[in-house]
């Protein structure tokens, strides 16, 4: 029977091989249209491998590329249709809900860029020069991420043999520009509360910069977040986040849920700020905006943070500003052990971390925090607030 009519052949090469012929099915993505290709692979050495042998690993070939994974082997598939319809099922189902949104962001802009090339066009220095590109524009973070993905993809090209070479495998991470580093010295701590118009303002100063919390997690902060435990030390518990201007029902990851201790002069002073304040429900923000809804702090940051560092001449004021400076100056000024200050940060594993909603802090972290706040508000400085 001539080779056209047969659905797979075994051949013995000239090297003593046996290699395999078959035909595969493909739908071509744009017509629609089932079109034949013909597919080969070098099973082994025919000293090892005998013929009957060679023919079963043939059958088992044909049935699984013409039985379910022929139609995605076209090699006119594009980047766009193999990373949404064979990359990301593999992968998404471990991404939570705030990993998967930033995700699909990094994810677009590769689509975005090459989406339309067809797979076997893809170019190591075209990937490359974008790269380089991202890297002049973007922080060390974003480029990180999306050359991950991008190589994720390639990877996974060559895993389920669209491509013979992987055109990522080469790709180099560049130079970026160099992240923010401030780290606010100690006399600054209270230059800035000093700097702060409000009290309110005070005390949202205070809070990020002795529990270290972020800017969702604090904005999220209602009273009944502020619990104290059985041994009379409080705590604000992180179970919701402020995101885009939206109160959401998650902390940012499964590690960031769990309570934060407050140092005890600062809990006094929270205590003392819900009496004065209209807000004083339960289930009311412990510094809402002026109609009693979530703090928008993108705002704050502007608003106030900005125009206390233009004030004090700080180079730069933030929210990470604040998060970096609890973390660098507590470990290297030795104010808590480093695992007190990954516990305080929740940058830990879950399962080393306050979670589960169990009301247990170790006096370390109480500690901790305590000696923070001594640094951050001298005592004998009360009287600012």
């Amino acid at each position: 029977m001539p080779r056209k009519h047969q659905p797979g052949w075994i051949q013995e090469t000239p090297g003593g091989v046996w290699r395999a012929h078959w035909w595969a099915y493909v739908l071509d993505p744009k017509t629609g249209i089932a079109v034949r290709h013909h597919r080969s692979r070098v099973l082994g050495d025919k000293r090892s491998m005998r013929k009957f042998e060679a023919e079963a690993e043939l059958a088992r070939l044909m049935v699984s590329v013409n039985g379910q994974t022929a139609l995605q082997r076209d090699d006119r598939v594009s980047l766009r249709w193999f990373a949404e319809h064979r990359w990301q099922p593999l992968v998404e189902g471990n991404w939570g809900t705030t990993t998967a949104k930033s995700n699909r962001v990094f994810i677009s802009a590769i689509l975005e860029q090459f989406g339309h090339q067809l797979v076997r066009e893809l170019d190591s220095v075209a990937l490359q020069k974008w790269i380089n590109l991202l890297a002049a524009k973007y922080s060390r973070s974003m480029v990180n991420h999306v050359l991950t993905h991008l190589r994720s993809i390639c990877a996974e090209m060559v895993e389920q043999d669209f491509l013979a070479k992987d055109p990522a495998r080469r790709l180099r991470r560049p130079k970026t520009r160099k992240p923010d580093a401030t780290v606010l010295a100690w006399a600054q701590y209270q230059s800035i509360i000093d700097a702060a118009e409000t009290l309110r303002d005070q005390l949202i100063i205070k809070v990020a910069c002795a529990t270290a919390v972020r800017p969702g997690e604090l904005a999220a902060f209602r009273w009944r977040s502020f619990e104290q435990f059985p041994n009379g030390r409080f705590a604000l518990r992180v179970s919701e986040t402020v995101y885009k201007g939206k109160v959401r029902g998650w902390a940012k990851t499964e590690s960031s849920e769990g309570y934060v201790p407050v140092p005890d002069r600062l809990a006094v002073e929270l205590q003392q700020w819900r009496q004065r304040s209209r807000w004083a429900a339960e289930e009311d923000f412990i510094f809402p905006n002026c109609q009693g809804g979530a703090l928008c702090y993108e705002n704050f940051s502007k608003r106030v943070l900005a125009l206390i560092a233009i004030k004090l001449g700080l180079p730069k004021l933030t929210f990470q500003v604040l998060r970096r400076s609890y973390a660098t100056r507590a470990v290297a000024e030795q104010k808590g052990s480093l695992k007190d200050v990954q516990a305080q940060l929740r940058h830990s594993r879950p399962d080393t971390t306050l979670q589960h909603y169990v009301k247990e802090v170790p006096e370390s972290v109480f500690a901790s925090v305590n000696r923070m706040y001594d640094s951050i508000a001298p005592a004998v400085q009360d009287g600012h607030g």
